[in-house]
């Protein structure tokens, strides 16, 4: 087994690193995140407003600033992805209760300076983060983290592989996108995020596959995750179509089922064509990788397990984000800021 520093550039990353934060702004910025007081899993409008008192500071460097507005301009079909690297995070990264990570989190998690950079990074590109009622009470800031009640799941509880799809494929409120920053990760362990931008996929799929992935032909079961918990029931999912839109796709790899032969045949066609394509990317904490949910889609890959223990404690904080809360407010609780209601 190679040391990380002894795997080559590609092994790591075939993703462009889009911005590196020097040590200096990482370790000013990293000061000042952990100076906010009140806590995100309790507090949650009070801890956004304390980030949002940040940004007209000079703690934010102007180099950083001007990487967020030219990621506001972005054509996000043509560049679903932004990763940077050398984040914040906290200094302190507690190991988490195989049996319970969630509750264990909110015990032993002292200072919030990761949650502080994901919800100033939200801000400076105006995309907020949603909770979901049915996915850790409705925090905010999720995890992927594995739990030994979800090990073998299709879930960011998984501690296992988990195939190719986008966050709450047919939810009534898909997010946007999925922001991931990475926590703890064992270099031995090659787990892999991988990545496909959908306008590549589709470039690559028979005009006649592409006609029948707009058809509603297709079911997708709501994620194993959000019926894990029924603070929310939400009954049966609706067929849909697959691709929507010019490049939307709509699909979770051996969930997303073909109700005719041949839209089954289609779904077999787009899933060695994802798999062909992918671009995988080996998280190291201070990573940061926002996808968009909807130009794009991502999977885990476990391409060799070195050590099994330390697999169960890798760990990615993320949210899910939205162009727009407005929209989505019909769907949110009534005494919960930014939860869906499912």
């Amino acid at each position: 087994m190679q040391a990380v520093d002894q795997l080559e550039p590609e092994a790591l990353c075939e993703l462009a690193v889009d911005f590196v934060f020097t040590d200096t702004e990482r370790e000013r910025l990293t000061d000042r995140l952990a100076e906010v007081e009140p806590n995100p899993y309790r507090e949650y409008e009070a801890f956004d407003a304390a980030i949002a008192a940040l940004l007209d500071s000079d703690v934010v460097s102007p180099r950083l600033r001007e990487f967020a507005e030219e990621v506001k301009e972005w054509d996000r079909v043509e560049r679903p992805f932004v990763l940077m690297r050398n984040c914040p995070i906290d200094r302190e990264v507690p190991v988490f209760d195989y049996e319970n990570p969630v509750e264990s989190k909110h015990e032993l998690k002292e200072t919030f300076i990761a949650e502080g950079y994901l919800s100033l990074y939200a801000q400076m590109v105006g995309t907020p983060p949603v909770g979901y009622h049915n996915v850790n009470d409705g925090d905010v800031f999720q995890d992927i983290y594995p739990k030994a009640s979800m090990k073998d799941s299709q879930s960011q509880k998984a501690l296992g592989e988990i195939r190719f799809h986008k966050d709450l494929a047919n939810h009534f409120v898909r997010p946007d996108y999925v922001n991931m920053l990475s926590m703890r990760a064992d270099p031995r362990n090659r787990v892999y995020t991988c990545f496909v931008a959908n306008r590549q996929a589709i470039a690559e799929l028979s005009p006649e596959t592409v006609e029948v992935l707009r058809e509603t032909e297709f079911h997708t079961p709501y994620d194993d995750l959000t019926v894990a918990k029924t603070n929310t029931v939400l009954g049966e999912a609706p067929p849909h179509p697959v691709l929507s839109d010019e490049v939307d796709l709509r699909f979770f790899e051996g969930r997303t089922v073909g109700q005719t032969e041949r839209a089954e045949r289609a779904i077999a066609e787009l899933t060695e064509t994802l798999h062909r394509l992918k671009a995988r990317v080996l998280l190291m904490p201070g990573d940061f990788l926002s996808e968009h949910n909807n130009y794009s889609i991502h999977c885990k890959e476990i391409a060799e397990v070195y050590d099994a223990e330390t697999l169960k404690t890798r760990w990615i904080i993320k949210t899910v984000n939205v162009d727009d809360l407005e929209p989505h407010g019909e769907h949110f609780l009534p005494d919960r800021f930014a939860v869906v209601n499912g």
